[in-house]
């Protein structure tokens, strides 16, 4: 089967992806970066490479719905070829009150819309990007369900997939800075910093000078026009080698994102087995399962709370918490099982096609 697999970027995710299928399918690559600036070169560009490829082309997967899903779903529902978009967060919501979300953009909204409605299957990483109602920050009503109630597109739900570097022993023998929190964030403005939570981690970095906090993805410039207490570290973006060593440095990882779909860098830190302080929003409950802690409401204040609660931990709970963490990860959430379900799918609709 010849599998051509389309993305904005190209990312770790994309990558994986790409390598996994590649055990089974003939795999072809089409990743341009896509902005408001290269969209028409980009749609230009698409329609030639496609065009020139398409009756040889069995399969089509988008990652996220976009600009770039718009030719794909076209050229597939004419020449009869199975469509896949994975559904990854930021295509499925809206927030205009600090401007995040591509549904909330009039233009890539109804590109995301035609891409969806003609798509064969939507592969959401998680369910709560179909149906999700926001109790942590606005109570607003997200997903794609609820910003486009005509579409009856098959859904399949894949989660994303990891494969732990660490053993169940490493994570018993190693040694972590007492008191220490991780983020992995991007961050780059006003709005990246509030998507993420990353305000509130600042002021209880204030209020609470006993804890250490490490957060990664931090922009130079924009660093420099915040003010960081004494107990922040601040580091731009870290290869992965070195950001690991990060993660079996930390005892926690903090998550408290306003949207999510199925971050990676909880994942990835739960797996080096951090202990979990989460946001209940998208796929984090799901993954953290109860294991760690849970802020309901966006403010400092349960914030606070759950870092100190976390700091009185004795070391037998941390232990065993970070077992769970680590085990989490590798027993439900790995790579073999979103293979398995991704080429289930595939040939699923291969038959029915």
């Amino acid at each position: 089967m010849n599998i051509l697999y389309i993305s904005s970027g190209n990312p770790t995710f994309v990558r994986k992806d790409i390598s996994l299928l590649s055990l089974k399918y003939n795999v072809g690559t089409l990743n341009y970066e896509w902005n408001q600036i290269n969209l028409p070169l980009n749609i230009i560009k698409q329609f030639i490479h496609i065009a020139l490829r398409i009756k040889k082309i069995d399969t089509i997967i988008v990652m996220f719905a976009g600009y770039w899903s718009v030719l794909p779903v076209l050229f597939g529902k004419f020449f009869k070829k199975n469509v896949f978009i994975i559904l990854g967060g930021t295509d499925c919501v809206s927030y205009p009150t600090f401007n995040y979300g591509s549904l909330r953009k009039p233009l890539l909204k109804s590109a995301i819309y035609i891409s969806i409605k003609h798509a064969t299957c939507l592969l959401p990483v998680h369910e709560s990007l179909i149906d999700f109602t926001n109790s942590y920050f606005d109570h607003s009503k997200q997903g794609i369900k609820n910003h486009f109630k005509s579409i009856k597109t098959p859904v399949r739900t894949i989660f994303n997939g990891y494969e732990p570097i660490v053993t169940q022993k490493e994570i018993e023998l190693s040694k972590r800075i007492p008191n220490s929190f991780i983020t992995v964030a991007f961050v780059n403005n006003n709005v990246r910093m509030i998507l993420k939570g990353i305000d509130l981690i600042l002021e209880s970095a204030w209020e609470i000078p006993e804890a250490n906090f490490t957060i990664i993805g931090f922009n130079k410039k924009f660093k420099n026009q915040i003010k960081i207490p004494s107990n922040v570290t601040l580091h731009e973006h870290m290869p992965h080698n070195e950001l690991n060593i990060k993660y079996i440095q930390s005892e926690f990882v903090i998550n408290i994102s306003i949207s999510e779909g199925f971050p990676n860098a909880l994942c990835e830190a739960m797996s080096f087995g951090c202990i979990p302080i989460i946001s209940p929003v998208g796929a984090m409950p799901t993954i953290a399962q109860n294991i760690g802690f849970t802020i309901q409401n966006r403010n400092r204040i349960e914030l606070s709370n759950a870092i100190k609660a976390s700091l009185n931990l004795t070391p037998e709970q941390k232990a065993t918490l970070r077992q769970l963490a680590y085990a989490q990860i590798k027993n439900n959430f790995n790579i073999t099982q979103r293979m398995s379900k991704f080429m289930k799918t595939i040939e699923e609709f291969e038959r029915k096609n």
